[in-house]
């Protein structure tokens, strides 16, 4: 029981973390397509290429928890939903590209301004239609899905992907005046205003138009859950309200404080009604959960890597804290015709931004992959081991893991060790 309800908190947790870093950096993105000035995008991006990559690792975490914790819901949810978990990746994968193809031209090129705009767009559409559509309920026959390639795309799924886009570009005009000054914070408070009117309007459409228009059976996990669930929701709609009051205001970091607050605890609110269903309709954690052994084993690693995770986060965004400075042009021209790397900083910023990565942030990334590989590893035994042939390629496989994840890491530090 212990480790079902750590396991339980362990997916909040990432799932929580991947919406807040990520959210906001999906929402930039899209508030990169009503931008018409150059020069403001071009600042958008730099604003978003400080820490994206490292905001995406939460999903992964999520994915490789949920694999591992609930092998029977995640076997079902998977082909159901697998058109857009596709697009979603696909989305995310041009929007890198995108980022870092800006980072080393000058301005931003039309075609992967676009990119980066319709990516962020297309992900954040397909994260919500995704939740939207297990929401919605899935067909499953003797621990197998039996729906149809379409059965997600519900009206309820489209609610939920709208609901996301407008919540992210709130998210993101919070973060936006929070990094930058003059005109362009300006921007960000005023749309981030009705931005985050809307996102309450909606999520109260999403929260009334659960019951009717999913099989989601709410408040099973008894009174007192229902009535933290409550309170959960409360606190959500008050920080919606608290953002939109400072928008625009003195304090340039209260409007993004609301909206971490609102998604948390609307996200804690819907975990506590959801409790202890794993899929919709009928599928419960009881019935989808792994082996004990295996939800021990994903204990322990969950309370080894979510600290180091968490650290990566926290520095990687302490590195880069305080308002965006536009470089100069002696700064943006390096070498022989170079163009430096995206993510221009203030002068604080600058002294505290190496030019090779930290020792101790490039150990804590290394030690969060190595977890992660554990994680994998774990459930790969759990899969594929049923025979002893299994149990043989099984342990190979790992063994060869584990020694080039040996050589890869020590291959890193010499690089370093050469540049310093």
């Amino acid at each position: 029981m212990a480790a079902t309800i750590w396991f339980c908190l362990v997916v909040v947790i990432c799932l929580g973390m991947y919406v807040v870093l990520d959210g906001y950096d999906l929402g930039i993105g899209m508030l990169t397509l009503i931008e018409r000035d150059v020069k403001a995008r071009r600042q958008l991006i730099e604003v978003v290429a400080t820490a994206w990559d490292g905001n995406e690792t939460w999903l992964i975490l999520l994915a490789v928890t949920l694999f591992g914790g609930l092998p029977t819901a995640y076997g079902a949810a998977l082909p159901a939903l697998y058109v857009p978990i596709v697009v979603m990746l696909l989305a995310l994968v041009f929007r890198g590209a995108a980022i870092e193809r800006v980072s080393n031209t000058v301005g931003v090129p039309r075609g992967w301004g676009w990119a980066f705009g319709v990516g962020s767009l297309v992900a954040a559409f397909a994260q919500g239609v995704t939740i939207g559509g297990a929401l919605s309920g899935i067909t499953v026959e003797n621990g197998q899905f039996s729906g149809g390639t379409f059965d997600f795309m519900t009206s309820y799924a489209l609610l939920t992907g709208a609901t996301t886009v407008v919540m992210y570009c709130a998210a993101g005009a919070a973060y936006v005046q929070l990094k930058t000054t003059g005109n362009l914070r300006a921007r960000a408070a005023s749309l981030g205003r009705p931005l985050t009117l809307a996102t309450g309007v909606l999520t109260l459409a999403c929260a009334t138009l659960l019951v009717p228009l999913t099989p989601v059976r709410i408040g099973a996990a008894g009174t007192a859950a229902n009535v933290l669930a409550v309170i959960a929701a409360v606190a959500a709609l008050a920080g919606l309200a608290a953002s939109l009051w400072a928008f625009g205001r003195r304090h340039d970091e209260r409007p993004m404080i609301g909206i971490v607050a609102a998604e948390a605890f609307g996200l804690v609110a819907l975990a506590l009604l959801y409790y202890p269903t794993a899929l919709p309709p009928d599928l419960t954690l009881d019935q989808a959960k792994a082996p004990a052994g295996t939800l021990n084993f994903l204990m322990i690693a969950s309370i080894l890597s979510l600290p180091v995770l968490m650290y990566f986060s926290w520095y990687t965004h302490r590195v880069f804290r305080g308002k965006y400075r536009e470089p100069s042009a002696t700064a943006a021209l390096a070498g022989s015709g170079r163009i430096a790397p995206a993510a221009a900083h203030s002068p604080a910023q600058s002294r505290q931004h190496p030019r090779q990565r930290p020792r101790t942030l490039r150990w804590a990334a290394n030690l969060m992959w190595i977890v992660v590989g554990a994680l994998t590893a774990a459930v790969s035994v759990g899969v594929f081991a049923k025979t002893p042939t299994g149990e043989v390629i099984t342990l190979v496989a790992l063994v060869l893991i584990v020694i080039g994840g040996a050589a890869v890491w020590l291959r890193d530090e010499l690089r370093h060790a050469d540049a310093e």
